[in-house]
């Protein structure tokens, strides 16, 4: 049997109610988002407006200047113009080229560095004016692992990190979000001409065909890739990636030293 299509209506409404919630059970005074341009933040910058209005919501555009197509720019700002949110520009290179006058180059490092630093200045502005990190995550890109830990995935709440992709962008559709944004190809932008599904190797479709049938029907790898008509290398591929990327979705783990407490009973 195949999963019943999730009612996007009803996800709506129990995000609008999550962040809500969660604004009020920390006791702060709203909440900061980074926007980049793409359907992602797009989509939980307007949900989060929906949950809290626009004076509670404050949204950071963080380019880094050399890498940061201006097109990302300008759509983050139609994002938060629609939103009539505040909105604050920094442009993130002069902080980077700090850090890499003692470090040695290397892409890699270098553009997951470039996720932490947008980490710190969302927590900085979140510290100076009492408000929660809202993260932009979805659930395609957490389970296989496409995400850095304590950067983009440094966060207070996750609000659409149980949508799909290709969920995301069918809310998009709903929420009145440019198609312009919605049929962008996604990237984190961690350096020039990177592009989600180019590093993967494979199109959010396929990723999230597999673990539709794979996770929330609880198929087999053989029926899954028949199911799809996609190659087994395809399906084990989307898999492995899941099951290596497990100790990015977890606390870090502690080491125990001490016994284990008495039962007071």
């Amino acid at each position: 049997m195949h999963r019943r299509e999730l009612d996007l209506a009803v996800a709506r409404r129990r995000i609008i109610e999550f962040v809500r919630l969660k604004v009020d059970e920390s006791k702060v005074d709203g909440a900061v988002i980074g926007i980049s341009g793409g359907i992602d933040s797009a989509v939980t910058a307007y949900l989060c407006v929906e949950a809290l209005g626009s004076r509670r919501v404050l949204g950071l555009i963080m380019p880094d200047g050399r890498v940061t197509p201006q097109e990302d720019v300008e759509d983050s700002n139609l994002i938060s113009q629609e939103l009539c949110i505040e909105t604050k520009v920094l442009d993130i290179a002069p902080i980077h080229k700090s850090f890499m006058k003692a470090l040695e180059p290397n892409r890699l490092a270098e553009g997951n560095l470039r996720a932490r630093i947008r980490m710190s200045v969302l927590y900085y502005y979140a510290n100076l004016t009492n408000r929660i990190v809202v993260g932009t995550g979805d659930r395609s890109e957490a389970l296989v692992g496409y995400f850095t830990k304590y950067g983009d995935g440094g966060v207070d709440i996750l609000p659409i990190a149980d949508l799909y992709k290709t969920e995301v962008r069918k809310l998009g559709e709903i929420l009145g979000i440019s198609r312009r944004i919605i049929r962008k190809r996604s990237s984190p932008r961690l350096w020039p001409g990177q592009t989600a599904e180019g590093e993967l190797g494979i199109s959010y479709e396929t990723i999230d065909g597999i673990f539709r049938l794979y996770l929330d029907e609880r198929l087999s790898l053989q029926e899954a890739s028949r199911r799809l008509d996609a190659s087994p290398e395809e399906v084990k591929r989307v898999v492995a990636k899941y099951r290596d990327s497990a100790h990015k979705r977890r606390m870090p783990e502690i080491c125990r030293v001490r016994r284990q407490p008495l039962n007071k009973e």
